[in-house]
């Protein structure tokens, strides 16, 4: 099969019709102060618009309309999605945003991808954010960005946890574990006893191991409480609750009054494992085996003792 022949981008128009200019001027450039002031406001930090208009109104069709409501309609496009982003992520998506988008601009162009291309993506190249429309498809979805925001925002090489997993984090961890640790407390007669997720080395390894996909930064927070809740579950199976002498044996060997999560390279059971080290209790698993068979988390616990 012959290789298709690589896209190839127009050249711009030299000088736009009068028309056109003039309705750029109305619908565009008489907004883009307001636009720049609203989308500032939303990150925290100045922001401005670098549209070409005579590099993107070289792909204009008839049934285009007019050329300042085209430019127009990508900005309020950004600024819909940029709101629902914020909305979701909060402070830590304006950091994340700003971190990525060093610039503080925004850019359309045409999607290089030629006919492979959909018709509106986006990408962060240099600091900048660019929204990128198909070579046919000028205008067309100009508020479809909002997963692909969150996307190239992620793309961007930065330390620590994503905002997928801090806001899994948020929403199913930190509501809930204040009362998981309450049963802890009374299941192991340990009323300062601590549960460390160990969230930022976890996920550093999760991420460093090969994985088809990275799925597993939306469930982080929640895959975490599991482990720890399944914890819990098997301490009560075991009997520590309402046993004496199996809360005075874990308080002998747990002198640390901690447990703590990780992930591993190597464990020598097939799923997760408990084992006591210096006083501390880790529940540990491999990336391979991530949020499997979680139940038995603290399997055994009784036996180290």
């Amino acid at each position: 099969m012959p290789k298709k022949p690589a896209f190839t981008p127009k050249d711009p128009i030299e000088k736009l019709p009068l028309a056109v200019r003039k309705d750029i001027r109305d619908n565009y450039e008489n907004n883009r102060e307001e636009f720049e002031k609203t989308i500032s406001d939303l990150l925290g930090t100045t922001f401005k618009l670098n549209l070409n208009p005579n590099e993107i109104w070289a792909y204009a069709t008839d049934s285009n309309g007019g050329a300042g409501g085209v430019l127009a309609g990508y900005v309020n496009g950004f600024i819909y999605n940029l709101k629902r982003f914020i909305e979701k992520y909060g402070d830590d998506g304006k950091a994340h945003f700003n971190s990525a988008v060093s610039e503080s601009e925004l850019r359309v162009g045409v999607n290089t991808l030629g006919d492979d291309a959909q018709y509106i993506d986006c990408a962060v190249k240099d600091g900048v954010f660019w929204i990128l429309f198909k070579h046919d498809g000028l205008a067309y979805n100009q508020d479809y960005i909002y997963d692909q925001m969150l996307a190239v925002v992620e793309a961007v090489p930065r330390e620590g946890l994503s905002l997928r997993a801090k806001h899994d984090i948020d929403e199913s961890w930190e509501e809930k574990i204040d009362d998981l640790k309450e049963e802890f407390a009374t299941i192991c007669a340990m009323p300062d006893i601590t549960l460390d997720p160990n969230f930022e080395e976890n996920f550093k390894a999760l991420k460093a191991a090969p994985k088809d996909d990275d799925r597993w930064q939306e469930t982080f927070g929640q895959a975490t409480y599991d482990y720890f809740y399944s914890l819990k579950c098997q301490l009560e199976s075991q009997g520590f609750k309402s046993d004496d002498m199996l809360q005075e044996g874990l308080a002998e060997s747990l002198t640390a009054k901690k447990f703590v999560f990780r992930v591993i390279p190597k464990i020598k059971k097939s799923y997760n494992e408990i084992v006591i080290e210096d006083g501390v209790g880790y529940v540990q698993t491999i990336p391979e085996n991530w949020w499997v068979n979680v139940s038995y988390a603290g399997e055994g616990l009784i036996d180290l003792l």
